[in-house]
C-alpha cells in the first residue's frame, strides 16, 4: 500500500526584493511577491522568513511579516490539513460569499472606491474575524522562537491575484 501525504500549504514561488537594508545592524526590509490560487488559500511563509532572518544576520532581534492588502491576513497557526479544512468551512457559514455586503453597494458607498472595484465585502469582513494584517516573532540565535507546530501563514481571503508581504528584521 501506498501512503500519501495531505499538504494544506505550499510555498509560494515567490520573487524577493530588498527595500532597504543597514547591514552592519542586521536591518533589514524585502518584499515578497507572489501570485495566489484560491480564495481562502494558506501559504507557508515560514521557510521564506527563516531565510530573510538569515539573509538579514540578526542574532537577537524580531522579525515582522506585513500584508498590505485588507483582504488577506497573516497568521501564526498549524498547517495541518484537517484543521484549515474545517477553518475553510467555518469562514465560508460565519461569512459567506453570497450574502449582503454594504460594502458592495455602490448605490450607497461613498468611500474608496476604484473604477475597477472587486465585489469582496465577505472577504473584508472574514480578515477583521481571522486576524491581523502582521506578526512580530522573535529572533534569538538568528532562529525564529515559534511552538513546534507553529507556522507562518498568509491567508487569501478573496480571489486569487498578485499579492505581496513586507518582512522586516531589527
Amino acid at each position: 500500500m501506498k501512503e500519501t501525504t495531505r499538504r494544506a500549504t505550499h510555498r509560494p514561488d515567490a520573487t524577493v526584493t530588498v527595500l532597504a537594508g543597514t547591514p552592519e545592524s542586521g536591518i533589514l526590509t524585502e518584499v515578497m511577491h507572489f501570485e495566489t490560487s484560491a480564495a481562502n488559500e494558506f501559504l507557508d511563509l515560514t521557510d521564506a522568513v527563516r531565510e530573510h532572518v538569515t539573509r538579514s544576520g540578526v542574532r537577537h532581534g524580531q522579525v515582522t511579516i506585513m500584508t498590505p492588502h485588507t483582504t488577506t491576513a497573516v497568521a501564526i497557526n498549524e498547517s495541518e490539513t484537517g484543521f484549515l479544512n474545517d477553518f475553510r468551512r467555518l469562514i465560508s457559514e460565519v461569512v459567506p460569499v453570497e450574502g449582503y455586503y454594504e460594502h458592495d453597494d455602490h448605490e450607497i458607498r461613498t468611500e474608496n472606491l476604484q473604477e475597477d472595484e472587486f465585489i469582496n465585502g465577505h472577504a473584508h469582513v472574514r480578515q477583521m474575524l481571522v486576524g491581523s494584517t502582521n506578526v512580530t516573532i522573535p529572533v534569538v540565535e538568528g532562529e525564529l522562537v515559534i511552538g513546534r507546530w507553529q507556522r507562518v501563514l498568509f491567508v487569501e481571503l478573496d480571489q486569487p491575484r498578485a499579492r505581496r508581504t513586507i518582512l522586516h528584521t531589527q
